[in-house]
């Protein structure tokens, strides 16, 4: 039971897509890559909204769409569900409206849950017959969420649906998502150009780099080739961690630490609430064209990156050799 992409072409004006991959039929997949990589465009692809030039689609060994057979299953029969970025509701219904249109289009033969059900599990049953142009951007999300778990779909493709949300809020619906997942036994596709939400979503990663799919496989291999650290932002890239070194980590793997993250201190650190401390020395200060200084130290679980005001740059007297520690708060990994 997978989604199989064997050499898939799309192209959209002067942008093309080449794709080949596989995932396995459970769990929740992460398309990651940079503004422009073609993360969208592959949803869309795999929604039957755009045509293939070339190549295959596959879903649970049920043929979506083959260009040489000129075989193609329309969109709302692939059993396919999408959220968009911006939700996409029908501004005219309320949130019940919206709802009842997605369980009314559903494949009679389909097993799925009724509206009351699902507006309970993703807590939205309190506006039910609320317009949806009142709602937030966080009620927005979880309604174009349920509307798309209505329609029974064998798997879920989710276009950053969170892009709106910070913080808690963020935080919750991609617990929510997970939690989903599993309970559901719903596949799910999801779309991020966030190494935090990749590391919190993925058990499968498919990087894309300018149109082309760079490295696919599970998320604790994908994100260790060089492949998928190329694609990450100088921001994103503060240290790569064995999960054993974190206090109250998980055993194995590794985890990421943003620069930002990052704090540095001179001496030995006392009376912190942070229990993630290391002892190093400077190996490298990099001076970013917006004034920061990205200080790299070699530590005993290997460089560590941070990023650091001018100010604090030349206020802490920091200099390639000299002694730091690094400071980590575990939710920060």
């Amino acid at each position: 039971m997978s989604l199989d992409v064997r050499q898939a072409v799309v192209k959209r004006g002067a942008f093309s897509l080449a794709a080949e991959f596989e995932t396995p039929g459970e769990g929740i997949t992460v398309v990651f890559g940079p503004s422009g990589a073609g993360k969208s465009m592959l949803l869309s692809t795999l929604a039957g909204f755009y045509r293939l030039e070339s190549g295959r689609i596959s879903l649970n060994g049920r043929l979506l769409e083959d260009a040489a057979a000129r075989e193609r299953v329309s969109s709302f029969q692939r059993g396919v569900g999408l959220v968009f970025q911006d939700a996409r509701l029908f501004p005219h219904l309320t949130v019940r409206g919206n709802l009842r249109y997605a369980e009314r289009r559903r494949p009679a033969a389909r097993a799925a849950p009724i509206v009351e059900e699902i507006a309970a599990q993703l807590d939205i049953s309190e506006f039910l017959d609320r317009p949806v142009r009142n709602l937030s951007g966080g009620e927005k999300s979880r309604v174009a969420l349920a509307r798309a778990m209505l329609s029974a779909p064998e798997i879920l493709l989710l276009d950053e649906p969170f892009a709106a949300l910070d913080g808690k809020r963020r935080r919750a619906f991609l617990a929510m998502l997970r939690d989903i997942s599993v309970k559901a036994k719903l596949p799910m596709m999801v779309v991020t150009h966030q190494i935090e939400d990749a590391a919190e979503l993925a058990d499968h990663v498919v990087a894309l780099k300018e149109g082309r799919v760079v490295a696919h496989g599970s998320a604790s291999a994908v994100m260790r080739r060089q492949e998928f650290v190329t694609l990450l932002d100088r921001r994103d890239i503060g240290a790569r961690i064995d999960a054993g070194a974190i206090a109250g980590g998980r055993p194995g793997g590794g985890v990421w630490v943003k620069a930002d993250n990052v704090i540095l201190a001179t001496e030995a650190p006392r009376g912190l609430s942070a229990r993630n401390l290391w002892e190093g020395h400077i190996a490298s200060i990099f001076r970013e064209p917006d004034g920061s200084a990205l200080v790299s130290l070699a530590t005993q679980v290997g460089y560590i990156s941070s990023r650091i005001t001018p100010e604090a740059l030349v206020d802490l007297h920091l200099e390639e050799g000299g002694k730091a520690w690094a400071v980590v708060k575990t939710h920060s990994v």
